[in-house]
């Protein structure tokens, strides 16, 4: 069991096989009582034994994104500090603020050699381009909408959707480049708050879906296409919210929740193939979902009883059903995931296969939040 919970870190972590006796550890956050006392150390992914220096980012850590070459981490802090931290040596290189003014860092990420820095700012959005080497800021643009919170990344830039979600009016998607520049689309047919944003970074396309309903950005002309009606067409619901993933091959899953004046009903979880335009119901009562790897992983939890965690293929196949009896929450990391109840860790579980990695830990090892991919945000 160690050997292969040593194997499934590796694999987790991106290393080669051949470690996976000896599993690398992963740089994590650690939250200490108080205002500005996030610390950035090393943690063995299974086992949560922490290791090596420790690095004080001075806020709680609310972005971050590895360097291409998976040297220098990128971490944006409440409110706007933008840490450039050596992981291999734990040191930091850089430290510095993200904006002039009020605001706070919502996003973060490496493009090439620069950052993109994402800062939700009292008159809307600033995006910031920084030299992370030199602290220096090298364009500034702002943007007269509030960040969206729904983002994705590409090599080369940022995706992000503009506007809150008690807004009513047209979708807009802000498509950042490396060197800044930053153009705002309108999608008029989409109602801003009620659509998952889904992009693919081969075909540069970027899709809104909002119930049934599937819009198309092209990301290099900012061109907008309506792809068509899906089987069983229905439009979402005022108050619905959606989040989106591409998977690939033409598929994209949507799930989320709709509103009405005196309830909430999940959406379920759907696989939209755009290749034929269906549109498949996967798991009903569903209302969001996470991707680890090659399944789609679902949570449900049952009070205090319990948590259970559905995956599926990307085929719409059930792959798993697992019962995590005493948890409560689950944090997905990489392709690990930390059941807990309250604020402490229960099980390490393998997302892909549903196997129990670890299962017994010291009292108050806390849930980890470990930076094993790029944040959602």
């Amino acid at each position: 069991m160690k050997l292969l919970a040593a194997a499934v870190a590796a694999a987790a972590l991106g290393l080669p096989a051949a470690q996976g006796s000896s599993p690398a550890t992963v740089p994590g956050l650690v939250y200490t009582p108080g205002y500005g006392n996030s610390i950035l150390t090393s943690y063995d992914p299974v086992t949560l034994v922490r290791s090596g220096p420790r690095v004080r980012l001075g806020g709680n850590a609310s972005s971050w994104s590895w360097s291409p070459a998976r040297r220098y981490l990128a971490i944006a802090s409440y409110p706007q500090r933008l840490t450039i931290v050596d992981a291999r040596n734990m040191r930091v290189v850089t430290r510095m603020r993200l904006a002039r003014g009020g605001g706070v860092a919502r996003a973060v990420t490496w493009a090439g050699s620069r950052v993109l820095a994402v800062v939700e700012a009292p008159a809307g959005t600033v995006v910031t381009v920084v030299d992370p080497f030199t602290a220096r800021v090298i364009r500034t643009t702002r943007v007269a909408h509030p960040f969206g919170y729904q983002l994705e990344r590409l090599r080369d830039g940022l995706v992000f959707l503009l506007g809150a979600r008690n807004r009513s009016g047209p979708a807009r998607v802000a498509v950042v480049d490396a060197l800044g520049e930053t153009r705002v689309a309108v999608v008029p047919q989409a109602r801003v708050g009620t659509v998952g944003l889904a992009v693919d970074p081969v075909r540069r396309k970027a899709y809104l879906a909002e119930g049934e309903a599937v819009f198309a950005l092209d990301l290099r002309t900012l061109a907008v296409s309506d792809r068509g009606p899906l089987r069983a067409l229905a439009k979402a619901p005022l108050g619905s919210e959606r989040s989106a993933r591409w998977l690939g091959n033409g598929r994209l899953a949507v799930s989320g929740l709709d509103r009405d004046q005196s309830n909430a009903e999940p959406a379920g979880l759907r696989i939209i193939d755009l290749r034929d335009g269906t549109s498949r119901t996967i798991d009903p009562t569903a209302s969001s979902f996470t991707r680890a790897g090659s399944v789609l992983v679902v949570e449900h939890a049952q009070g205090r009883e319990g948590l259970s965690a559905t995956a599926y293929g990307f085929g719409g196949r059930q792959r798993y059903h697992l019962d995590l009896v005493g948890s409560t929450w689950m944090k997905k990391q990489g392709r690990l995931g930390y059941a807990c109840r309250q604020a402490f860790l229960r099980a390490v579980v393998d997302l892909e296969t549903g196997g129990i990695l670890r299962a017994r830990f010291a009292a108050g090892t806390r849930c980890p939040t470990l930076l094993v991919d790029d944040s959602r945000s």
